[in-house]
């Protein structure tokens, strides 16, 4: 048999707590501090406040930890067997921690959720396995259970019910041979698994939304022709309606909660531009405006019971805008702002009198930390440091910027200056983010790109038309366009760099991973002078390819409908839109990175490229590639292994980065 759980004399020789606990390594190379696995992930106070809650890596995999509190005393651990790990935690009562359990999976983006739900009590004890394909008794060696208390489905935590004490609200995904997955609504006894009260979605493939009190009030849904629908249930009735349905990339309405008043809280743009946050009668559908950004998307903050207490953005650096002065959480986040003027605070965890309350500290200058307020004693201490063996004298600064590119269209973004280096003639790597519709750089610690000014190179960032954060219209402005003006938009930003006196003409390479290595390759073939290297990582480099074998677009109808969209619905927008149709325009040395089980951009894109640059008669590129490793590098000793080959191209290429101030070892 094997257990769900591991002893705590185990976990006690491999946990290292931190501030007081922990002594830094003195370790001087800093790619081997910066691969390291982070110390702590996460912290979660218990309502009562008694216990903690931590989750950290241990041997590589996600585990929780559970301990007294404040005397941070060892009780219990949970981790799972084999490739599966601890996903997220939540307490449900005083003793009880449920956990979803994910799955090691690089091939796709690293850990993903199975859908099961597993509940332990602080001490270890009351250990059951809730709900899943598995669930009812122990894992054998197959990965199966003996028992049938089982089921084809997977589970979400959708709303703790922290009044039940014993029940929780989740989201049943009915397994399906087709695409399509009927998603129900049910309660689920923590202590013995249960389920009760069960209902259905009014679209497949749903995901569904809770009020403050738990009832289940909205869905979202895609339908195959990538239209967005939403559906809003009445509470008393349980009977549900069409409230909007959109195509991807238009403008949306989108319910969040519901207000005091009965009228809801939505996500809004009336005008294609950045979303704010709105108050909407679901009668008459009129609308009262919270907060709007001019720049970015705005989203609304719930504490622990799902009540709104504030909005934030991020035009720059994060902004927090309180819409309730009179929660707590509120008011202590405008105080800890200016406890802590250079990061920005995040209440992450409170107890139910908010007597203790976690803060996670974000600033691009430290790594990230946690702190413990008591409000009896009203003082503030660190809890946690994630990497606390790494030098923060190391790490850069991040400032934001922006660019007008040559249509005129205005671009936000961030340089990171090397610490100790003023922003004038350095070498420079631009590093285009991957996505590309969706995502966008943000202010804060730099958990993948770090090494780059640790090492003394200054970082360009910039959200190209495309990105996600700014709006529908800016997001969909990229359609069609991943070879054209999002290209553009890189090429006027390096022109802007060296234009300002920022960056020295003769030493500028490109970086980017997934579409920001597919940007890395078209760069240097629509500029082929403005960059002395170049080092793309899992990049897109034919889009027909991308079309057949990605992952997404063979299993879903959406998938292929989205390249559709985004790229065009014929061979030839394909085409158009490949690096492998340019090659015989590069001349600027190239290294290729690919992890060798990646399923969303397939490695045969590295060889395909590979072949196209042989038959235009240019040099083979360097390769990388990660063994064992998909779309997203995971293991420690891969992260190593790629920043090392990665830095050395840059230094033979265009030299060394500017030397870093760091701290004596004896300091650290």
């Amino acid at each position: 048999m094997t257990d769900f759980f591991l002893s705590p004399r185990r976990f006690q020789r491999a946990l290292v707590l931190v501030a007081v606990l922990t002594a830094t390594t003195g370790n001087a190379d800093f790619i081997d501090d910066f691969t390291r696995e982070p110390e702590v992930l996460g912290a979660l106070l218990a309502p009562d406040g008694k216990h903690i809650a931590v989750i950290r890596e241990i041997d590589g995999k996600r585990a929780a930890l559970f301990y007294e509190f404040p005397n941070l005393e060892l009780t219990g651990t949970l981790s799972f067997p084999g490739d599966n790990e601890v996903g997220r935690i939540w307490w449900v009562n005083n003793e009880r921690i449920l956990a979803s359990v994910a799955l090691d999976a690089p091939a796709i983006e690293g850990e993903v959720p199975t859908g099961e739900l597993f509940a332990i009590n602080f001490d270890g004890t009351k250990a059951k396995h809730l709900f899943g394909l598995r669930a009812g008794g122990d894992w054998n060696t197959s990965g199966r259970t003996q028992h049938t208390t089982n089921e084809a489905a997977s589970g979400r935590l959708l709303h703790p019910l922290p009044d039940r004490k014993r029940d929780v609200l989740i989201e049943i995904a009915n397994w399906s041979l087709g695409i399509d997955t009927v998603i129900e609504a049910a309660y689920l006894n923590v202590y013995n698994g249960r389920i009760t009260n069960r209902f259905a979605a009014p679209t497949k493939n749903a995901q569904l939304v809770t009020d403050s009190d738990g009832n289940v009030r909205f869905s979202y849904s895609t339908d195959g022709d990538q239209n967005n629908v939403v559906h809003l249930r009445d509470p008393e009735s349980g009977r549900w309606s069409l409230f909007s349905k959109n195509q991807y990339g238009d403008s949306e309405t989108d319910p969040i909660t519901v207000a005091d008043d009965g009228r809801l809280y939505v996500s809004h743009s009336p005008d294609g531009g950045p979303y704010g946050i709105y108050l909407m009668d679901p009668q008459s559908q009129a609308l009262e405006l919270v907060y709007r950004n001019e720049v970015a998307n705005s989203e609304l903050e719930l504490d622990g019971r799902g009540r709104p207490y504030a909005v934030t953005t991020m035009p720059d650096r994060p902004r927090f805008i309180s819409i309730d002065k009179d929660h707590p959480i509120s008011r202590l986040t405008i105080q800890l702002e200016g406890f802590f003027p250079q990061g920005q605070p995040h209440v992450v965890s409170a107890t139910d009198d908010n007597a203790y309350i976690v803060i996670a500290l974000t600033q691009d200058t430290k790594t990230p930390e946690f702190y413990l307020y008591d409000k009896g004693s009203r003082k503030i201490q660190l809890l946690f440091d994630a990497l606390p063996w790494l030098d923060d004298n190391l790490l850069g600064n991040k400032q934001p910027i922006t660019v007008t590119a040559r249509d005129g269209k205005v671009l936000h973004g961030y340089l990171t200056v090397p610490r100790g280096a003023e922003a004038k003639n350095l070498p420079l790597i631009m590093v285009p983010h991957g996505g590309p519709h969706g995502p966008r750089d943000v202010w804060g610690f730099d958990w993948f790109e770090g090494p780059i000014h640790m090492a003394g190179y200054a970082m360009l960032q910039i959200n190209y038309r495309g990105s996600g954060g700014y709006g529908p219209d800016f997001e969909s402005s990229g359609f069609r366009q991943w070879s054209g003006a999002m290209q553009d938009d890189l090429t006027d930003t390096v022109r802007w760099a060296i234009k300002e006196g920022i960056a020295d003409p003769e030493r500028i390479c490109i970086f980017g991973w997934s579409y920001g290595g597919y940007a890395a390759v078209m760069s240097i073939e629509r500029e082929p002078d403005l960059y002395q290297c170049s080092v793309a990582g899992a990049g897109v480099y034919d889009q027909d390819l991308q079309f057949r074998k990605a992952d997404f677009a063979r299993r879903t109808r959406f998938g292929k409908n989205y390249i559709n969209r985004v790229v065009g619905p014929t061979l030839e927008d394909r085409r158009r839109d490949s690096p492998v149709t340019y090659v015989d325009r590069i001349k600027t040395p190239l290294m290729l990175i690919h992890g060798d089980r990646d399923q969303r951009v397939p490695i045969d894109h590295m060889y395909a490229l590979e072949k196209a640059l042989k038959a235009a008669g240019k040099p083979k590129p360097e390769r990388l590639v990660l063994k064992r490793e998909g779309h997203s590098p995971r293991n420690p000793e891969n992260r190593k292994k790629m920043w090392r080959k990665t830095l050395a191209f840059f230094k033979k290429h265009i030299g060394p980065g500017i030397k870093v101030p760091q701290k004596d070892v004896a300091q650290r």
